[in-house]
């Protein structure tokens, strides 16, 4: 990802067009540089070689699902945990129980804009 000095950087990795077009809009609206991935290898791709500021992560998608993406995150740069949020319609606790206690924020859904422009601006600036 090229971005500009200054500028916040957010990667959103969703397999579903229409919410990965609302999260990017509504984002990229409140002055984020924003890039999406439709699935997790384009995600790992384009966090081998992009620096991003908060990853907004969907756990069910095709080819390397969420889940799948955390471990490799956990196992290769686990400092990057932190600026996850986790997408998804499966139970909080169920995610918790599966991720094994790793650090990542946990947004279920259908999730509410606000909300999620909250955790995205707290994800950043908590090494502001």
């Amino acid at each position: 990802m090229t971005k500009p000095p200054n500028e916040t950087g957010i990667l959103v990795v969703e397999d579903d067009p229409a919410i990965r077009r609302l999260v990017r809009m509504v984002l990229q609206r409140r002055g984020y540089v924003v890039e999406t991935a439709e699935d997790g290898v384009e995600a790992v791709l384009k966090l081998g070689i992009g620096d991003y500021d908060a990853v907004i992560l969907d756990l069910m998608m095709p080819h390397l699902d969420g889940f799948a993406l955390i471990d490799t995150l956990a196992a290769n740069d686990p400092s990057r945990l932190k600026r996850v949020i986790v997408t998804s319609a499966a139970s909080p606790a169920v995610i918790q129980a599966r991720m094994r206690g790793k650090p990542f924020d946990i947004l279920p859904k259908p999730f509410d804009i606000e909300d999620l422009q909250r955790r995205v601006r707290a994800c950043v600036e908590q090494d502001s």
